[in-house]
């Protein structure tokens, strides 16, 4: 009983002091190598005709690019706004589902240009 308390505080101790006990894992790198994951974000506006349906839009920002995927249940394409940090592009979103890929850093969707 003692001798596995010794052990556990030991090892507590060594991992403290940064060394690898038994496959212990020590973090290396800078913060500059870290991926950092954004949020998904989902967007929905209404279709003017067929009345009561949406078109669909949905992405997660990447590292060096970022897909956007679109359900468009409009019975024709619908103009949406996409914004990348300060600046944005007008994107005709055909009818149906599918995706494209615009640059790193989307930050929102609107609807019209």
């Amino acid at each position: 009983m003692r001798r596995t308390v010794a052990t556990v505080a030991a090892t507590g101790f060594l991992l403290a002091l940064g060394t690898g006990v038994s496959g212990a894992a020590t973090q290396t790198g800078s913060p500059a190598h870290e991926q950092v994951v954004s949020p998904r974000a989902s967007y929905s506006f209404a279709c003017t005709l067929p009345q009561g349906s949406y078109a669909n839009y949905s992405f997660s920002d990447g590292l060096t690019s970022t897909r956007i995927y679109y359900n468009n249940h409009c019975s024709s394409g619908i103009y949406v706004r996409v914004h990348v940090g300060t600046n944005s592009s007008c994107w005709l979103t055909p009818t149906g589902k599918s995706s494209a890929v615009f640059e790193a850093g989307v930050t929102g969707i609107t609807e019209g240009c």
